[in-house]
């Protein structure tokens, strides 16, 4: 038997060797040696010395809920072990706290023995010590490290704390939700108020029959213990276990504290007994994928599998009393690894029918890409409906407004039933539950716009709302602190999220009294279904990914719903081009500019049909305001319209036209436009239309769709687009607008207040169509150029400047 419990032995075999000289020590046996007088029945029994000294090496060898304690001291200095009943079977307390280094090494081999002698992972060890300062437990730090030793309280507040999570383990223990043992430590009390002691008693008097040892240096009261007083330089030991030297509830005999271990002894077998209990608690990912895939029923909620703890395996639910998480922790905390875990074994569980999965990613990172397929991979998750990297704020939005919508549409079928809740509404038509993931959701949120706003709201109500539906939440975040939006609400909604998941570096998802996740190590979490309350707190080890397991759940997926198409991904660093659109996107007489940052991602476009006002204006001097403009042409070709095109920047493709206009004569060729013609202008800004050039546009805007003819103009410079076009009586003349990198306060006097928050980011843009957007205007993805095309070629005219060119 290798480590502490081989050394325990051993010094309890040296008392074999011992015990046949134990007869003769026992006739010198006197006054002296002992703290009160000896019955002289002992002195006699120098068989029942020998046997007892026997007796106790046989019981230290076999028996794991006996420790040794320390040595009862006889004449000439022989000792015999002292061994107490210990574990499940007796509390030990002392009189002195462990600022007496015996008292201090009696901590330590205490916590050794109890971890080396239960099974891995079904210890749990918290302790106390505030007048040290934790010192007591500094050599067993690789045991804190392992997670073996939970917590460790060097105040009065966390002292409370941790008795807390002793009545928690009492409690769960009673209810049979926990199995397991735990070992309070109370080293050290210092100063503690007498409501504290009184609850370490309480946890005595109960915790031996429902998982709860204690071990409380300086509690000499402490019901139902063995207790070892100091008495100047030995000890005496009041309700003992049987032993050789007796007389009622004192042992007759001295004690020595045990001797100190030799430190690297003892952190050498600390570290032992950590990574024994790590290989023990931790799960493979594979561990985690069920061994019969997709059969969960998700009417009374989904549970899925995370890690290991103390008590065994640790499980986790969406249903009516977690409907919603909060998960915390800092970068390279393993946030990202743990929500993997979460949603591959979501996915391993239930079928596609059965669970919806909506996930946003707000950092720049590739936390989901997991589910989607790619160049490299085209495998992918089946139940992904909506996958967000890199989003948007909008995108997030849009995503919220869909969920909100479908509680609607649930609602309305629900009432159509009678029916109250998620599994009533499962009996009568196969709903799949939801669970949205968002990712660092707090840049949804940052700021104080309408989008933080809207997204407020949106939130508040699928918090509330979400269960009787079955939508539920995961936020996933560094911390809440400093939301600006969520100053009113915070506690509207996250007073809905009950479970709340820390891990390394969280630092707001668990109460401010509740340190648990700044005591845990890489590959833990905390998991806490008491909205973060201190005391319950569950320490959980959970596994890294497996690339090669993924990839064969995501084929075999696949494989088991060939019919399920990819979800839509929004990549929120990606270009997007016109060459990627797809056919029913392409309708006559519609210009694309690019892709609304929606949940469908269509295509944007605008209408140039005959109402007044339908031309397109792209402002601002993003290069790309000319690339979405020849997009724009491109989409229109086959229309049935002339296509007259015109070039100021000397930049754009200018293809496919049917006639290019040079510069000089661009004025003089707006009077003479025939019916049915697109006429296409970049750079109209670098025009600089005279009087008569100017009136000449305005004339061609207010009655150029009437018969068919439409502008599509770029102007670079917004305040050379209101003059050209007539300041505020020209402004329903051009319907519609591409706004790239113009901010908000200097558009919305053309546009109105309600944009007036706009704020310009590269590759967005903001397209406003005044006949078709009452609300403001959407969020597009512009179409770019794809890289490495090149311009077409740019034809020069001849004679008149115009030039036929092939479609």
């Amino acid at each position: 038997m290798p480590g502490f419990q081989t050394a325990l032995v051993n010094a309890a075999a040296a008392c074999d060797a011992a015990a046949a000289r134990a007869s003769l020590a026992a006739q010198r046996l006197g006054d002296a040696a002992f703290q009160t007088p000896v019955d002289p029945a002992l002195l006699a029994a120098e068989r029942q010395i020998s046997d007892a000294a026997a007796a106790s090496a046989q019981q230290l060898r076999t028996d794991p809920e006996l420790l040794h304690a320390g040595r009862i001291v006889l004449h000439e200095g022989r000792t015999l072990p002292l061994v107490v009943p210990f574990g499940s079977r007796g509390h030990l307390a002392t009189s002195v706290d462990a600022r007496v280094e015996g008292v201090a090494a009696l901590v330590r081999t205490a916590v050794l023995h109890a971890v080396a002698t239960r099974d891995a992972g079904g210890l749990r060890v918290v302790g106390i010590d505030t007048a040290t300062l934790g010192a007591s437990f500094a050599p067993l730090r690789p045991l804190a490290d392992a997670g073996v030793i939970e917590a460790v309280a060097t105040d009065s507040r966390a002292a409370a704390d941790a008795v807390a999570l002793a009545e928690t383990q009492v409690a769960e223990h009673i209810a049979g939700r926990r199995a397991d043992r735990m070992l309070l430590v109370v080293a050290s009390l210092g100063d503690a108020p007498k409501t504290l002691v009184e609850r370490i008693d309480a946890l005595a008097r109960s915790g031996l029959a429902h998982g709860v040892t204690v071990l409380g240096c300086g509690l000499p009261s402490l019901p139902q213990a063995a207790v070892m007083h100091a008495v100047g330089d030995h000890v005496e030991v009041t309700n003992p276990p049987a032993a050789p030297f007796g007389r009622g509830e004192r042992l007759a005999a001295p004690v020595a504290w045990p001797d100190a271990p030799d430190p690297s002894f003892v952190a050498g077998e600390a570290a032992r007994l950590a990574e024994r209990h790590k290989a023990a608690a931790t799960l493979s990912f594979a561990d985690l994928l069920p061994a019969a895939p997709e059969a969960g029923d998700p009417a009374k909620g989904l549970e899925v599998l995370i890690g290991r703890d103390a008590a065994g395996e640790v499980r986790l639910r969406f249903d009516d009393a977690t409907p919603h998480w909060l998960v915390g922790g800092r970068t390279g905390g393993g946030k990202t690894v743990l929500l993997l875990d979460v949603l591959y074994g979501l996915a391993s569980r239930y079928a596609p029918s059965d669970l919806a999965l909506f996930l946003l990613d707000f950092k720049e990172g590739v936390s989901f890409t997991e589910f989607i397929p790619t160049e490299r991979d085209p495998s992918f998750i089946p139940h992904a409906r909506a996958v967000g990297v890199e989003s948007d704020r909008e995108y997030g939005l849009a995503v919220l407004k869909t969920l909100n919508e479908e509680m609607t549409r649930r609602s309305n079928v629900m009432k159509r039933y009678g029916v109250a809740s998620f599994a009533g509404l499962r009996q009568h038509e196969a709903y799949p539950r939801i669970v949205c993931v968002a990712d660092e959701f707090q840049v949804l949120l940052a700021g104080n716009d309408r989008v933080a706003s809207e997204a407020v709201a949106l939130l508040e109500n699928l918090a509330r709302k979400g269960r009787s539906y079955g939508v539920h939440l995961v936020l996933a975040s560094q911390t809440i602190s400093g939301i600006e939006a969520l100053w009113a609400k915070k506690d509207s909604i996250f007073g809905q999220f009950p479970m709340r998941i820390a891990l390394p570096g969280a630092r707001t998802v668990l109460e401010p009294n509740n340190d648990a996740a700044a005591r845990i190590s890489l590959g833990q979490v905390v998991v806490n279904r008491e909205g973060g309350t201190a005391g319950a707190d569950r320490v959980a080890r959970f596994p890294d990914t497996d690339p090669e397991a993924m990839h064969r759940l995501r084929e075999q997926l696949g494989r088991a719903h060939a019919g399920v198409g990819a979800p839509r991904v929004f990549y929120g660093y990606r270009p997007v081009h016109l060459a990627d659109a797809l056919p029913g996107e392409r309708k006559p007489g519609r210009a694309l500019l690019g892709r609304e940052v929606s949940l469908h991602l269509a295509a944007a476009g605008v209408d140039l049909d005959r109402r007044p006002g339908r031309h397109l204006a792209v402002l601002g001097s993003d290069p790309v305001g000319g690339e979405a403009l020849e997009a724009a042409v491109e989409s229109l070709a086959g229309s049935g319209s002339t296509v007259w095109g015109v070039d100021f920047t000397g930049a754009a493709i200018m293809h496919p036209i049917s006639y290019r206009i040079s510069d000089s004569e661009f004025a003089a060729k707006l009077g003479e436009v025939p019916d049915d013609t697109l006429i296409a202008a970049w750079g109209l800004d670098a025009a600089a239309l005279d009087s008569k050039g100017q009136k000449a546009l305005r004339d061609l805007l207010r009655t150029g769709p009437a018969r068919g003819v439409h502008l599509l103009g770029w102007w670079r410079n917004f305040r050379r687009f209101t003059d050209d076009i007539g300041g505020t009586a020209g402004r329903e003349d051009v319907a519609c607008a591409l706004v790239l990198n113009l901010p908000g306060g200097e558009i919305m006097g053309h546009f109105g207040t309600q944009f007036q928050h706009w704020s310009p980011r590269p590759g967005r843009a903001l397209l406003v169509d005044r006949h078709a957007d009452t609300a403001g205007g959407r969020l597009v993805v512009p179409f770019s150029r794809p890289e490495g095309h090149a311009p077409g070629p740019q034809r020069s005219g001849e004679g008149t400047a115009i030039e036929r060119t092939r479609q």
